[in-house]
């Protein structure tokens, strides 16, 4: 491949990582302005974040077709959590376009936990 061909492919990569990390802070501001949520989760198993050059948002995990969203919720929910969950849910989607979302409560905590 030419340096012309490799410079070009560099650059598509480049944009696509900046488009999952706009989408994957949008994505983070929706979840955390949601009543009931006091922050995103980590992750259980594997470290829940979208990556970019010099940056990470941990909580969101975002490819081309879909938004996953890993959030914490505070005792006792304000609704219950499918309920609470479906409004992160519609929230996010606002953000994201035409991705599917799909939203983890990672925890529920209490406030003494905070």
């Amino acid at each position: 491949m030419s340096e012309t061909g490799k410079n070009d492919d560099r650059r598509r990569e480049l944009r696509v990582e900046d488009e999952a990390l706009r989408v994957a802070r949008a994505a983070s501001e929706a979840a955390l302005a949601t009543e009931g949520v006091v922050r995103l989760g980590q992750g259980l198993y594997a470290e829940a974040a979208t990556y970019g050059a010099g940056e990470k948002v941990v909580g969101v995990m975002v490819d081309k077709e879909r938004v996953e969203v890993h959030v914490v919720v505070g005792y006792p929910p304000p609704r219950s959590l499918p309920e609470l969950a479906g409004e992160v849910r519609e929230r996010v989607a606002r953000e994201v376009g035409s991705r599917t979302v799909n939203v983890v409560i990672d925890d529920v905590e209490e406030a003494s936990e905070r």
